[in-house]
């Protein structure tokens, strides 16, 4: 590593989190050095961001070191784990200070927010690309997974679903002012808000749970493939929020984006019937609404109910590999 590599280290990456008695040894050397913490077990998650695939190029610096961390965080979080600590790898085209203060600074706000450490890294040239890898704790058997959907249960989601979706279409209408309500919607894309107190308060409650990073098909569908059970969503029950419903998007488009939209980064999962005033609750206690959108059946699939029809849809979702 040249000198001007360990200069953007110290510069700008050095400082982020404070002294924890698990860590030995952070930024600086070859390895972090960290000490086990008794009876928790512990989650390991790592997403890679690319510029003009999980980005566009005109994206903030800020926001996108934010948005680097909070997606990995939201995994996290989804496990019912505590996040403690991340390691950044960054490829770099030039060094443009400017951009990496801003980066710093939103990389810095998230993990103050969640009292995380950065504990090592590496910096490269490249074209833009931020790879994270992040680690949390949870107690011995508690953590949740996608394969614990039991038949008859509820299915939530937290807070609102397709303003991320709504967001990126706007973006991609190359608009040069927005509204109120459509930068309410770009700020749900670009700093989605990881749910750690909803998911650490779904600990024995829970019988499945994931984050929503490519719709809520696609990604309620993951635990229906692993639970070996179908579901029904209640058309009616999927949340909007205020600023979705003002958009000016047509109500067909905007269920497009909940079902199918990505980047929402709430939760979905799964809870006994028994549980409803339990999450009631929990909702109240964190100030963040959840929704009860549908039930787990039987029959394989994943169908949509209103007051008149019941129809199977699509549990695709946005795929890097298949999407262009």
């Amino acid at each position: 590593m040249s000198e001007s590599e360990f200069d953007i280290i110290k510069t700008y990456f050095s400082s982020i989190g404070n002294t924890k008695d698990w860590l030995i040894t952070g930024v600086g050397d070859d390895a972090a050095i960290l000490k086990p913490i008794p009876n928790q077990q512990q989650l390991i998650a790592i997403d890679t961001l690319n510029t003009g695939i999980h980005f566009l190029p005109e994206t903030s610096a800020i926001d996108i070191g934010y948005k680097s961390l909070a997606v990995n965080i939201s995994d996290i979080a989804a496990m019912a784990g505590q996040p403690l600590w991340f390691t950044l790898s960054i490829s770099l085209p030039e060094v443009d200070h400017d951009w990496l203060k801003g980066f710093a600074d939103g990389l810095t706000d998230i993990a103050n927010q969640f009292g995380l450490n950065l504990i090592g890294g590496d910096t490269t040239r490249g074209p833009l690309s931020i790879t994270i890898q992040i680690a949390g704790v949870v107690p011995e058997g508690k953590a949740l997974t996608r394969s614990g959907a039991q038949l008859n249960d509820d299915i939530y989601v937290t807070g609102y679903l397709g303003d991320a979706a709504a967001g990126l279409k706007l973006l991609q209408q190359n608009k040069k002012i927005y509204s109120q309500v459509e930068r309410q919607l770009l700020n749900r894309l670009h700093r989605p808000t990881p749910r750690v107190n909803i998911g650490l308060s779904l600990r024995g409650v829970a019988t499945s749970c994931i984050d929503i990073s490519d719709g809520l098909a696609a990604d309620l569908g993951h635990i229906l493939e692993s639970s070996h059970l179908g579901a029904e969503l209640e058309r009616e029950h999927l949340p909007f929020s205020g600023s979705l419903q003002q958009s000016g998007f047509a109500l067909e488009r905007q269920y497009e984006f909940a079902i199918y939209g990505g980047d929402d980064y709430e939760l979905c999962f799964t809870a006994p019937q028994s549980m409803r005033d339990i999450l009631d609750d929990i909702s109240k206690q964190t100030s963040c609404q959840i929704s009860r959108i549908g039930r787990i059946i039987h029959d394989r699939g994943l169908f949509l109910v209103d007051k008149t029809e019941k129809k199977t849809i699509s549990k695709t979702g946005f795929d890097h590999f298949l999407s262009s």
